[in-house]
């Protein structure tokens, strides 16, 4: 275990005439050759690798390495072994399968953690890697704009960059125009009618709702909002929009949502559809069993937006209120349009001609 000086006469004193110094830390066989249980590098090929791994083992020239055949996997030994669903449930608990290649795998649902599958959910998740979601497949993975550290076992923010490769920072102030177009595939809510959803859109402190469509699966709103954030504000992470659906009684029951990173705005517009996500990360399914989805168009501007003073007064008001008054300020312009050509003064007529033209000398 003694450090020394790296070399190629170091490594083939160890590992034979076939060995090579990679260097930086490590002495590796040459192309073409492969490792015995001792270390000694030798020709590589089939029967070389079967003598060490069995009869299922083939000798891969492209990666340089032994490989089990297809059909078959590595057993705690190293040795290939024919591989099936029983096989895999024996080593790895009864929520395992065969791929079909060379692994055994968990059935969709469930995620891998210490030798065993388990049945895959956000809290699962988060206690092999904090911070992280379910899928909805068989992963754990980091919600969108973060990533996983693998030193520490977590998600982290990631840095976003801009094309010349530097990372990507938030303004100070910031405005997001999002455009809710519509969804498909909507799970059926209550028992005996179709649901009646709308959308909640939260920027920080900011959020906005859509109007409820009744009665549909694939309600269409093409309703288009701005959210905003400025510098008194923590800047937020992300823009998140929530599906509901409303009951006869008027309550709210969460369908789904979709977060989307702003840091991911800044750079480019987001447009298109997006999947559906419950509580606990895993996709929404809808009443026909295809995965629930909102189509969106996204935009991030850096600043705040020019709002005449009046808006942020009628914004929060019923729609009757914003109707009022616009019919009042219709009437208004109307009003002084007639009183302008009514009373408008007439123009002076010239004075008499004969008074204007001196009367000429007989």
């Amino acid at each position: 275990g003694t450090c020394i000086e790296g070399g190629t006469a170091v490594c083939i004193a160890q590992f034979g005439p076939h060995a090579d110094f990679d260097g930086n830390t490590n002495c590796m066989c040459k192309k073409g050759y492969i490792p015995d249980v001792n270390g000694t590098c030798l020709k590589g090929d089939d029967a070389a690798c079967q003598a060490q791994f069995g009869e299922h083992a083939n000798y891969n020239k492209e990666n340089n390495t032994c490989v089990c055949n297809i059909g078959s996997v590595p057993d705690t030994n190293g040795t290939c072994v024919p591989a099936s669903n029983d096989l895999c449930q024996e080593w790895f608990g009864p929520n395992t399968a065969f791929d079909g290649q060379n692994s055994c795998v968990c059935k969709k649902g469930f995620v891998y953690a210490d030798g065993e599958c388990f049945k895959g959910t956000n809290k699962m998740c988060a206690s092999i890697i904090a911070g992280s979601r379910f899928d909805g497949q068989n992963s754990c993975k980091c919600r969108k704009g973060y990533e996983i550290d693998e030193a520490r076992g977590m998600c982290i923010k990631k840095t976003k960059t801009d094309a010349g490769g530097a990372p990507v920072t938030l303004p100070n102030q910031g405005t997001v125009t999002i455009t809710v177009v519509e969804a498909k595939h909507l799970p059926k809510m209550d028992k005996h009618t179709k649901c009646d959803p709308f959308a909640i859109i939260t920027l920080g402190n900011s959020t906005k709702k859509t109007k409820v469509q009744k009665k549909t699966y694939k309600p269409e709103w093409g309703e288009t909002f701005v959210l905003t954030y400025n510098e008194t504000d923590s800047a937020p992470s992300d823009i998140e929009v929530e599906l509901w659906d409303e009951d006869a009684a008027g309550q709210k029951e969460f369908i789904g949502r979709v977060e989307i990173a702003l840091a991911d705005l800044v750079t480019e517009e987001m447009v298109g559809w997006q999947d559906l996500q419950k509580g606990d990360g895993s996709l929404v399914k809808g009443y026909d069993k295809n995965i629930s989805a909102v189509h969106l168009q996204v935009q991030f501007t850096e600043g705040l937006p020019t709002i005449p003073w009046w808006e942020p007064i009628l914004a929060e008001k019923p729609d009757w209120v914003l109707y009022t008054a616009r019919a009042c300020t219709a009437i208004w312009l109307l009003y002084g349009f007639i009183i302008f050509f009514v009373f408008k003064p007439k123009p002076v007529e010239e004075e008499a001609a004969g008074e204007d033209k001196k009367e000429k000398p007989e």
